[in-house]
């Protein structure tokens, strides 16, 4: 069985015990990003942030497993609790369809002077 979903080590090992226990080979791993998403310069000059490889709905649950796992390893979370904050900041804003590239928004409304 392979698994392709983001999750926490602790949850890759309690999925690999559930499939020895059935004598099932197990694999865990995570897709990032479609190669799609590589390529979108012109959408990002334009402020279009197609999110149909992909949300930031989506990506704030990696971001979430990726602080989780930071946890529960004892490695330093801030930087991914700050990921994970910037994405929740945009999808407020009204990004959550669209794919990553939409905390782009967050930082530029963070520049102009009146920003929260």
């Amino acid at each position: 069985m392979v698994n392709l979903d983001s999750g926490t080590p602790k949850e890759a090992q309690a999925a690999a015990s559930w499939a020895a226990e059935r004598g099932v080979a197990y694999l865990d791993g995570a897709v990032m990003v479609p190669p799609p998403l590589v390529e979108q310069a012109p959408d990002l000059d334009a402020g279009h942030y197609p999110g149909d490889l992909g949300t930031l709905h989506m990506n704030l649950n990696a971001l979430e497993h990726i602080a989780l796992t930071c946890e529960e390893q004892g490695v330093h979370t801030a930087q991914p609790r700050l990921m994970r904050e910037i994405a929740a900041r945009a999808i407020e804003d009204g990004h959550g369809a669209s794919n990553h590239l939409a905390v782009f928004e967050v930082f530029q409304k963070a520049a102009e002077p009146d920003a929260r």
